[in-house]
């Protein structure tokens, strides 16, 4: 006997949001409906029903006001765990049979670029702030083998970052690329 709920933990990067977003998808072609999303956006439980589909979009936002919100709610999208950690995700409904009516979240490039802009800002922060807690975690520490373990995984973690910030930014001149020769 198949159980009706299940619950997934995927595991991605900020900079694989389309790639989430099109797992989630898959799950409802294949009638399992999202019902929540854990707040460290990596949890997902599903209640199975008939298939559907369903677009989702993952909105990274840092500042939002009600007309955010509202805007995308009078096109029809429907919030799901809005505003954890300035994740959005939202989703609608389209048909099948018309894959050309897939809707799209963002009007233009100009907007994903600006997305991207501002998960890479993030990222950038986030990595600035670990500078003096990897500073006083090495100068605190006696043990040159503890020292040590603290700058491998400092410089892991800023590895990852800057791989996240080269990956947004490759995205962006994608986008550009494709921007400039649509116009032409």
């Amino acid at each position: 006997m198949m159980s009706s709920t299940k619950s997934v933990f995927r595991w991605w990067w900020i900079w694989q949001s389309e790639k989430i977003e099109e797992w989630l998808e898959e799950q409802e072609r294949q009638g399992w409906h999202l019902m929540e999303v854990k707040p460290n956006l990596m949890r997902f439980y599903f209640q199975k029903g008939e298939p559907r589909t369903i677009r989702y979009v993952f909105d990274y936002q840092t500042e939002v006001n009600d007309d955010y919100i509202m805007l995308y709610e009078d096109a029809g999208w429907e919030p799901l765990n809005n505003g954890k950690h300035s994740w959005y995700l939202w989703r609608k409904p389209y048909e099948a049979n018309k894959p050309e009516s897939r809707p799209e979240i963002y009007s233009d490039i100009d907007s994903i670029i600006q997305r991207n802009n501002r998960m890479k800002r993030t990222l950038i922060i986030v990595g600035l702030v670990l500078i003096p807690s990897m500073v006083m975690g090495i100068t605190a520490q006696l043990l040159w083998q503890v020292r040590l373990a603290f700058i491998i995984s400092y410089v892991f973690i800023w590895i990852l970052f800057i791989y996240g910030i080269s990956r947004l930014s490759a995205q962006n001149r994608k986008l550009r690329s494709r921007s400039v020769s649509s116009r032409h």
